[in-house]
């Protein structure tokens, strides 16, 4: 069975200065879409929309007509290189020269058709970061969708009502498409279907109405309490794309009123658990999610996390990349990644471990840690610093540095482990979800020896 449409009183989804968008009109729209999807031989489809509204409407229009969906890792024609589509659908056919699209635009007068539902079998392709850089596919059926989507419901939507959903992170991502787009779609809220991407913007979208905020860290970690809506407007402030900095998720439990729930999870999996700051003494610990089951499974890399759930491939257990711990309460806390394990000389060590304890120095913002291949490897350390690492970089020059912060390490790991080429960006480079990119973490030490 398809998943339900709406069932509220209306949809409107307020964009900028256009106008909003009715219960009515947006069934107009997927039906306009379908019809003209009908009358197209295409059957591999990227949808690209600027607009979430287009985009949910062009979404339930191809799953209606059991069309193959392809979302580009980004809404670039650019990203369309790393896929095979027949045709775009999209409301920018202006940005997709030389490559068939079928535009978007309100139908001038009712359609005479019943509203199209989406038949669950409808293959759904996601593009990610892969490791090697270039993006990976991770196909989905419609129905895992609709399964996540009234999960979602389940867990949290009784405290929600009918609040407005506003969000700062794109809708073309997994988490995006559920909790931005799909969610209030099933369950009859209206939606903003702009991308927040200033706090100004946020504030204007929610308009003083009860609301929910979907986001990320790389948002979170930039903005303030008193950038943000007052917490009384707000029902739910999500998260997810990576963990919360810790005086991130502090500050918003403490100082604005309201901890953020924090989804942790992946596209291949669909969510696995959730955790809001409660104190510092719980916060390692995740709670999983009603309906998905979890177990560690030991192999080279350490006690690895398996889940299964309807929203896993095949609905059959699936290894996460993380290892982790479970407490006596069925919670679980994360122990790093399972990809990160390295072996140098039958030495084993964590590179999620090395980059916890290079965080805590005094000097360290930021830092990631990753294996960099040549004639032999050996692990780089891309660390973004603080005002004090800052002073001591520019007085003591990058060698001095480097060697202060080795030292710091080697108190906790021999020094064949530790890492041989450093770099001090202002910033690490990432994505919309605030997710460091692989690939440019990589060309920091290809740039220069």
């Amino acid at each position: 069975m398809g998943m339900r449409i709406l069932h509220g009183e209306g949809l409107a989804s307020v964009s900028g200065a256009r106008d909003a968008v009715s219960r009515a009109a947006f069934r107009r729209r997927v039906q306009s879409l379908r019809a003209a999807l009908d009358r197209h031989p295409a059957r591999r489809w990227a949808l690209v929309c600027e607009d979430g509204a287009w985009f949910g409407a062009g979404l339930l229009a191809l799953a209606g007509g059991g069309r193959d969906i392809v979302l580009p890792q980004a809404p670039q024609a650019g990203a369309l290189q790393d896929t095979e589509v027949d045709a775009v659908l999209t409301d920018r056919p202006e940005a997709f020269a030389g490559i068939p699209t079928l535009a978007m635009t309100d139908p001038g007068e009712d359609v005479e058709a019943p509203l199209p539902m989406p038949n669950d079998a409808t293959r759904v392709e996601f593009y990610t970061s892969g490791s090697s850089g270039k993006p990976k596919c991770v196909p989905k059926a419609y129905a895992q969708l609709r399964l996540e989507v009234e999960g979602l419901e389940r867990q949290w939507g009784a405290g929600l009502g009918t609040a407005r959903v506003a969000g700062t992170v794109p809708h073309h991502h997994l988490y995006g498409l559920l909790f931005r787009v799909l969610w209030p779609l099933s369950a009859g809220r209206v939606f903003h279907s702009g991308m927040c991407l200033q706090p100004a913007e946020l504030r204007a979208a929610v308009a003083g109405e009860a609301c929910v905020i979907v986001s990320s860290p790389a948002f979170l970690s930039r903005v303030t309490a008193a950038d943000l809506p007052p917490v009384s407007q707000v029902g739910a402030l999500f998260s997810s794309g990576a963990p919360l900095p810790d005086p991130t998720a502090r500050s918003l439990g403490e100082e604005w009123g309201r901890a953020a729930i924090e989804v942790y999870g992946s596209t291949e999996t669909g969510g696995i658990g959730w955790r809001a700051w409660d104190g510092a003494e719980g916060r390692a610990w995740w709670n999983p999610i009603a309906g998905v089951e979890a177990e560690i499974r030991a192999d080279e890399s350490g006690p690895r996390l398996w889940t299964k759930s309807g929203c896993t491939y095949k609905h059959d257990w699936m290894p996460s990349g993380d290892l982790v711990r479970f407490g006596v309460d069925g919670r679980f806390a994360l122990q790093g990644r399972a990809d990160d394990v390295l072996k140098f000389e039958d030495k084993r060590v964590s590179l999620s471990e090395m980059q916890g304890y290079l965080l805590s120095h005094p000097w360290v913002a930021e830092a990631r840690l990753l294996l960099l291949d040549g004639k032999r490897q050996q692990i780089g350390a891309a660390v973004v610093l603080k005002p004090e690492g800052r002073a001591v970089l520019e007085r003591d020059g990058k060698r001095a540095l480097q060697e202060r912060l080795r030292e710091s390490l080697s108190t906790r790991y021999e020094a064949l482990l530790l890492p041989r080429k450093w770099r001090f960006p202002d910033a690490l480079p990432g994505n919309a979800m605030g997710k460091t990119e692989h690939a440019r973490l990589l060309a920091l030490f290809e740039a220069q020896p």
